[in-house]
């Protein structure tokens, strides 16, 4: 039986966040750069052209997950030539996956950009952006079994150091941008590329040297390949329904409202992303002791922590979401030189989004530990899958575009019920515990941590006076929510211990 390593998975999460903070600071910059050198229209292009490549290659977090599942067996297992086998197959399976992901693009790909996308007298350049993408694809799934053995050995540190290059060789391009004369949407997809092919070949270099499990030779095992297919053959179900809805969602708005549409929708998905890495780095940190835990048969230990890594979550999403719901607007006009229409109410929309998506991952990393998973797939991905018909005839209707966000809140609240559901009846779950201590702790601490910062933003003018005000009334009011109302005992006990340690080794 794995013992669940309380002090690896705190020691991971702080390197992470600290890794979070650098890249966020950095993205935000970056996207404001880019936004300002493209101009709307060309961003918009960029995000709905790049979007395209993306839906194509959907296998490929289906994939990711069967690769993580397979390896944290092989590891609880302590059998390293099994995990150099599992590593050999999934980068076969990778190439093969890349190769798909070309086809697709290449034929269905195609005739999208060509008959539905909305360019705006800009084929030559979308052309230019939808080549790149598909070599920027091509190494990103190529990355994908190296990154999973970087995480599931848990050395954050490397994971931490790659983001943060990876950020700032962004950032560069960006700065490109301001100082040349040629076509600025070709110049950065070409070198968005780059930077994409870079990271790729540093997480090879990595892993083959010191890690002799990934020095790749060529295996094929059919039984073995069968059970990985079988695994991720459910799980692309969940992996295309997820990636149709963000980028599918990103296409419908480009059919119906045009490329400018796109920016504003870009910049929102910005502020989602950059806010939702703070709960991923926390996940990703619990991520390999969840798998290993379930592995080695400990059950009851992995729901506990499936609970506690909601909740927890949950309340790290919320102090960091908190101030931007309050003052949205205010952090846009600072960040951004002209914010394209509807941006704010989109990054509002997608935030309170975000809180219930981070509530699903555990329960999506106990389920996949288990590996019978081809029902709960199903189920959450065709909920997840029915946002477009809902959403395009809500805008054939002459619905605004911000009714697809409302829409998209409401079945991400159903498939979390199913969700709920299906770990029940396959790994035990106590639906009355996960109401008791996660859904009902996380709701009062979103309505105790909200009542001043709502009360300061009615009584207060705007300004920047209040963005400070605001900001910190949030942060504190959910400090002492989550102290007093989203903790149990024990955990008050521990917090407290662990605060007395760090100050009395400073005194």
């Amino acid at each position: 039986m794995t013992v669940i390593d309380q002090r690896r998975i705190a020691k991971n999460a702080m390197l992470l966040y600290v890794r979070m903070a650098v890249v966020m600071l950095v993205s935000l910059y970056t996207s404001r750069i880019v936004l300002d050198a493209l101009g709307e229209v060309d961003f918009g292009i960029y995000n709905a052209v790049g979007g395209i490549v993306m839906m194509m290659a959907f296998i490929n977090g289906a994939m990711a997950s069967a690769c993580n599942r397979f390896y944290a067996y092989e590891l609880g297992r302590e059998d390293y030539e099994g995990l150099h086998r599992t590593f050999n197959l999934c980068l076969f399976v990778f190439i093969l996956i890349a190769l798909l992901a070309v086809v697709l693009s290449e034929t269905v790909g195609l005739w999208l950009l060509y008959r539905k996308i909305k360019v705006a007298g800009r084929m030559a350049a979308a052309r230019w952006v939808f080549q790149c993408s598909i070599v920027s694809v091509v190494f990103v799934i190529l990355r994908t079994p190296y990154m999973a053995m970087v995480t599931i050995r848990e050395k954050m540190k490397v994971f931490a150091y790659v983001s943060v290059f990876e950020a700032c060789g962004n950032l560069a391009v960006a700065l490109m941008l301001l100082r040349t004369g040629s076509d600025k949407l070709i110049l950065y997809s070409v070198l968005m590329m780059c930077v994409s092919i870079v990271v790729t070949l540093f997480y090879v270099a990595y892993c083959t040297i010191f890690y002799k499990e990934c020095r790749y030779r060529f295996y094929f095992e059919k039984t073995q390949f069968a059970k990985l297919f079988s695994f991720a053959g459910w799980s692309m179900f969940g992996s295309a329904s997820l990636v149709c809805q963000n980028q599918g969602v990103n296409i419908l708005l480009n059919i119906f409202f045009g490329p400018v549409i796109n920016a504003a929708r870009g910049m929102a998905y910005k502020v989602f992303a950059t806010l939702r890495q703070f709960v991923e780095n926390f996940i990703t940190a619990f991520y390999p002791q969840l798998l290993k835990s379930y592995s080695s048969g400990d059950v009851k230990g992995t729901l506990k922590l499936v609970n506690q890594t909601s909740r927890f979550a949950y309340y790290l999403m919320l102090i960091v979401a908190l101030p931007f719901l309050f003052e949205m607007p205010f952090i846009l006009d600072v960040w951004l030189k002209d914010v394209p229409e509807h941006t704010t109410l989109f990054a509002r929309l997608a935030l309170v989004n975000s809180l219930i998506i981070v509530l699903e991952s555990p329960l999506n990393t106990v389920m996949q530990a288990h590996g019978d998973i081809r029902n709960y797939q199903v189920a959450t991905g065709l909920i997840t899958l029915s946002v477009l018909p809902v959403g395009y005839l809500l805008f054939k209707l002459h619905f605004a575009p911000e009714s697809i966000y409302y829409v998209t809140i409401i079945l991400c609240l159903v498939a979390l019920a199913v969700r709920v559901l299906y770990v029940r009846n396959a790994v035990g779950l106590s639906t009355g515990s996960y109401l008791s201590g996660v859904i009902a702790p996380v709701l009062k601490v979103s309505v105790a941590s909200a009542l001043v910062p709502l009360l300061l933003e009615i009584s207060l003018p705007d300004g920047t006076m209040r963005f400070f005000v605001v900001s910190a009334a949030s942060v504190v009011m959910t400090a002492v929510s989550i102290y007093f109302l989203g903790m149990s005992g024990s955990e008050r006990a521990g917090a407290v211990k662990v605060i007395k340690e760090k100050f009395g080794r400073r005194a």
